[in-house]
């Protein structure tokens, strides 16, 4: 498996959660508005680090689908915590109390091991695509 140097739209992808992470500071919050913040800065940073170590490198296949698997539980970790801290800094930004309950927070922290899990079976299956998509390919 050959990742590419440059991932498509990784730029784009950067950009548009920076403008939302501007918009996201002016709101009130929400479960879901941080949810959405801590899945997507978790992907774009994931995406970077694909691009920044495994770029233009060629994997062969068991360790391509090792590495979408790791990569996969990464995010679905990552985007847990990433909601947590994102959950924390805007009741603390906004400072006229908790803007969310105790069993939202519990909730989002027992998420933790299924999003890792979903995350990791996500990543392998998405893993088996692509290997599947790229050879069909003739080879270049």
């Amino acid at each position: 498996m050959q990742i590419p140097r440059q991932i498509p739209g990784l730029k784009w992808a950067t950009a548009l959660l920076g403008l939302y992470g501007m918009v996201w500071m002016a709101l009130e919050g929400t479960l879901l508005r941080e949810t959405l913040l801590g899945a997507s800065a978790t992907a774009v940073a994931l995406a970077h680090l694909t691009q920044r170590f495994l770029g233009a490198r060629r994997l062969p296949r068991a360790l391509w689908l090792l590495a979408a698997g790791g990569l996969g539980a990464l995010g679905g970790a990552g985007s847990a915590i990433l909601t947590l801290v994102f959950m924390a800094l805007k009741t603390g930004l906004h400072a006229h109390g908790p803007e969310f309950t105790p069993a939202e927070i519990n909730w989002v922290a027992a998420q933790i091991p299924l999003w890792t899990a979903t995350g990791g079976l996500t990543g392998v299956g998405l893993g088996l695509i692509v290997s599947a998509a790229w050879a069909e390919q003739p080879n270049e």
